[in-house]
């Protein structure tokens, strides 16, 4: 699913040199990749949906470097 993520805050998922967790405006969380981002830019991702029982959105893909 295409999704615009304003980019609101992001830290490296601990345990982990590969992953960050990254929050929009609204507060909502996506995994994904290490990314050279910066926080009040919009990005156009591909994420996955929500699993039951997961808080979180994958990061697939990043199509662009932000608005």
């Amino acid at each position: 699913m295409k999704y615009s993520l304003k980019l609101a805050g992001f830290y490296l998922k601990p345990g982990s040199a590969q992953e960050m967790f990254y929050t929009d405006e609204k507060g909502e969380l996506f995994i994904g990749r290490v990314k050279d981002v910066d926080i009040g830019k919009t990005y156009e991702i591909e994420a996955g949906e929500k699993r039951v029982g997961t808080c979180y959105r994958y990061v697939m893909t990043w199509y662009d470097d932000g608005a």
